[in-house]
């Protein structure tokens, strides 16, 4: 490309689209809404509820008598899933089974012994969107 000599119009029109863009940038990150939704559930007395999109889902923690613990999702929607909040690289759980009854689904979770259901400890629950944090 052959060096032109800048010109007036140039220089009006390079200064021009700078300012609608700088404008723009700016719109947008004022104007910036997260679509995702973080809510919490502190569990007390081994459950919690939060109500999602209109929808109410139930939390509850069981502890079977082989010293394992689980966790019940009842919830119109499915969870995407759910993750222990650490740093360790495989912390997803897995599903265990699922209970339907009328129009809501329960989920259940088997909670690794590595999870310890303290006051330090949060899982992440994915369901569509929105994510709930559940504290203990």
């Amino acid at each position: 490309m052959a060096a032109e000599k800048l010109t007036t119009g140039r220089l009006v029109q390079i200064l021009v689209v700078m300012s609608v863009l700088i404008t723009a940038f700016i719109w947008r990150t004022m104007n910036y809404s997260s679509n995702d939704t973080v809510l919490i559930c502190q569990i007390s007395a081994g459950a919690c509820s939060v109500s999602v999109d209109s929808e109410t889902v139930d939390i509850r923690l069981f502890k079977q008598g082989d010293g394992t613990q689980e966790l019940a999702i009842t919830s119109r929607v499915e969870p995407t899933y759910l993750r222990v909040d650490s740093e360790q690289k495989n912390n997803e759980l897995m599903q265990k089974e699922i209970a339907r009854d009328n129009s809501e689904t329960t989920y259940i979770y088997v909670l690794p012994e590595s999870v310890k259901t303290g006051s330090n400890q949060k899982l992440i629950l994915f369901i569509d969107r929105d994510q709930i944090a559940i504290n203990f």
